[in-house]
Order: C-alpha cells, then structure tokens, then sequence
C-alpha cells in the first residue's frame, strides 16, 4: 500500500496472524481468501441490520428465487435472465432489468396515482399494504456434470415500516405487522413476476409454483439474533446455516445434490493440476471440464455484484457502507484491525518482495501465527535479504502502524461517500 512503510507480520490477542500494508485484490467471487473475509463483514452487516429491524418491531422474509437449468445452459444467460444484464458505455449497451428487478416494479406494487398526483387508499399498490422499505441480495452459484449451472438468489426481504419522505431523504416513522392477506398477496406477486419473467426469457427457465420462490419469515429478535450464530464457522455439509451466511457467505456453500459451489471446483482443479488422482480429489469432472468451467465462471460473474442493498435501505436502518468494490477493500482492511495485536514484526518493502518472489510469504505468515520471529527472519534471509530487513515490534508500534493505515482508509472512504451520494441522487445508472 505504501512502498515506504513496507510490511507488518502481526500476531492478533486470539493468535491470528495478519499482514498489515498490503494491497489485495478485493474480489469477491474469485479469491477464497478476499471472499471469505468480505463475507464475514457482510454477513455481520446483514445481521445488524436484521436485528435492528426485528428489534423496532419490522418484519423480514428470508426469500429464495431460483430458476429451472440444464446442462447445455450457459451462466451467463441464466445470470442475465435472473439478475439483469450489465451496461457497457464503450459498446453502448444498456442495461437490462433481469427477474429480480422485475419484482418491485409496475403498478400492482408501487400503486397508481390519482389525476390530481396523489396516491389514495384504494390506489395503494402491494408495497405499501406491506411496508415494504428494502431487501439485500446476494446471487449464489453451484455447477454440476448432470444439471449444470444453478445460480440462484438469497433476498432478505425487509417489511412492516411506515415511511416519509422520498429518496436519499427518506426515513422509518414506525413499524406494524402486515396482515395475512397482505403477505399472501406479496407471495403471489413474487412468485408471479419472477417465473413470467423467466419464461418470457426463455421458457425453459421458468420454475415451477412450488421450487422457484420460496419463503421463510423470521419471527422473534431471536430469530434475528441467531443469524450470526455462525458467522465465522465453516459449513458442514447439508446442516443448517443462519440466514444471514444463507446470504452473504458464499464461500462457505457445499453444493447439494452433486453440485459443487465455485471454490470448491476450484479446489478440485488446484488437486487435478497438482497430480492428484481424479477419484481421490473431492468433487467431481475431469481437469478439462473443471477448467472449462472456472473460466465460464470467471466470465459471467465479471463486473456483477455478489451481494446488494437496494438503494436507500442502508441509511434507513442506520447501516454505513456500500456494495462495490471499493467497499469490498474498505471492509478487507477494516477487519484486519478487529482484534488487539499480541506482538509482530516489520519487513522492509525490497526484502518482502524477495520473500514473495521466492513464493516465502505463506511460510513468513504461518511462522507468525506460531510466533516464530526467528523463523521469520531466517525466510526473508533464505530468500537472499538481510537480516536486518526484520525488526521486532511491540503491539504499541504495530497499533500505531495501524493508525497510519487507517489513515490511507480514510480517505479511500471519503471518496467512496461522495460516490455514494452522487449515486443517492440517482444519477448512477449502474446502480440498482
């Protein structure tokens, strides 16, 4: 991040080792270690903000959307059609709503106004009858040989909330419950314009009643409690998850039914091209097809947000932040700083790039979390630096190191929150 300032190997008060000065990649979809990370701040996000509303008394619906796929369909048409296509200025391509966007959207939900402008009782459309104020969603992808790929949307819906004021000035005034009936007609509006939506694309996406939307209600401020129950654990297998990593913790996903979720595919390749046998590698496809669909992969999900707040909702609930990819490397660097730090050392710039070069730097950090400083410094002289490249830290240097790096922060985030009230004032056309 700062060529002068070099690297700081730190152990945390838990034994974590952290790397503090680094830039990484920020990318979401593809690196197993940014994603996991990412999503742990996100997932903390979506629980906050559950709980909150619970608390105030709203309402939230955990809402899965999925489409009907085989084998011979490609990603990229299945994430056009559910998520929308993506905008390309350079080629003058606009973007096109997919079955998602098409659910807040037309008279059914938002009402019709009257001629003298105003909205009245009988005009009220689905949204209001709900309290509708917002929903985050995040797009989940498994791929398998018999079924292909299967990207489908987690939302959580939130509802209850009476409003004023439009826009980025719009505020929660108080919260109800919605009546039966008014839950039963947001379901079938749901269920409606998602499945027509996809069957106007193509009809053999379109689901059936039964499979393509599905419905959970969080009841209590408990239930909303328990969604960052396992925030940090790893999935085992087909037990349950909170909704919140339901929602957020993409990287955690073990593929039913003979799926598998992208990084375990990747897992799988990384084991093929490292001689691994094929039935002794978990998952399944040769080395060919696994690559063939890394690369699909990699290529459909450019550019696409993996999780998303509809615009407004996080000031609504007292939530800071954004969705894009600065926002992923503001909560990359934020989370490195959670814990108190135990001890550490500093590297200089040129002696960790020959550390790097020499592909030491895993060995450097695994060394750190063991608190094995020598060891650290017999890696960066293995890898041709001098010993004097590494210097011993106490957790008052590295907390002031760290102050300098959230310095950088803070003005990366002071540019961020200009961009997001630019796009608060709906001029952003990428913006949902």
């Amino acid at each position: 991040m700062d060529p002068d300032s070099g690297v700081i190997l730190a152990r945390t008060a838990e034994g974590n080792a952290v790397v503090l000065g680094l830039l990484k990649c920020g990318k979401i979809w593809l690196c197993p270690v940014c994603s996991a990370t990412i999503r742990h701040g996100r997932a903390e996000e979506i629980t906050r903000a559950v709980v909150a509303w619970v608390a105030m008394g709203g309402t939230a619906l955990l809402v899965t959307f999925t489409a009907r796929h085989a084998a011979t369909d490609r990603l990229a048409t299945l994430m056009d059609a559910i998520q929308g296509t993506r905008a390309d200025k350079a080629k003058e391509i606009k973007r096109r709503a997919g079955a998602y966007q098409r659910l807040i959207t037309g008279g059914a939900w938002a009402g019709r106004k009257a001629s003298d402008g105003h909205r009245h009782a009988d005009r009220e459309g689905i949204r209001d009858r709900v309290g509708y104020i917002g929903m985050i969603r995040a797009t989940e992808i498994t791929v398998g040989q018999v079924n292909g790929w299967h990207p489908h949307i987690h939302a959580i819906v939130f509802l209850g909330g009476t409003t004023t004021g439009e826009r980025a000035d719009k505020r929660v005034t108080g919260t109800f419950t919605p009546s039966a009936s008014a839950l039963a007609e947001l379901e079938g509006h749901f269920r409606g314009v998602w499945t027509s939506h996809l069957a106007k694309v193509d009809k053999e996406f379109k689901p059936s009643d039964r499979h393509g939307v599905d419905f959970k209600r969080l009841e209590t401020i408990q239930d909303a409690e328990d969604l960052g129950k396992y925030i940090a654990k790893i999935q085992d297998g087909d037990k349950a998850i909170s909704p919140a990593n339901e929602l957020a913790r993409g990287d955690l996903k073990q593929g039913r039914h003979g799926n598998m979720a992208p990084f375990q595919l990747l897992g799988r390749l990384g084991d093929l091209m490292g001689g691994v046998p094929e039935d002794e590698a978990d998952g399944h496809g040769d080395q060919p097809w696994c690559r063939a669909k890394w690369a699909e992969y990699e290529t459909a999900t450019k550019g696409r947000r993996a999780i998303e707040w509809t615009r407004y909702l996080r000031p609504l609930l007292g939530i800071e932040g954004g969705d894009t990819e600065d926002d992923d490397l503001d909560v990359l660097a934020g989370m490195d700083g959670l814990s108190e730090f135990r001890d550490g050392v500093h590297v200089d710039t040129g002696a960790w790039h020959k550390v790097t070069r020499r592909a030491l730097d895993l060995a450097a950090t695994e060394a750190a979390e063991a608190g094995e400083w020598d060891g650290v410094t017999e890696l960066v002289t293995a890898a041709g630096a001098r010993s004097g490249a590494v210097r011993q830290l106490t957790p008052g240097e590295i907390a002031e190191a760290w102050d300098a790096t959230l310095a950088t922060l803070a003005v990366r985030r002071e540019a961020a929150a200009a961009r997001r009230q630019v796009e608060r004032a709906g001029t952003d056309p990428a913006a949902n």
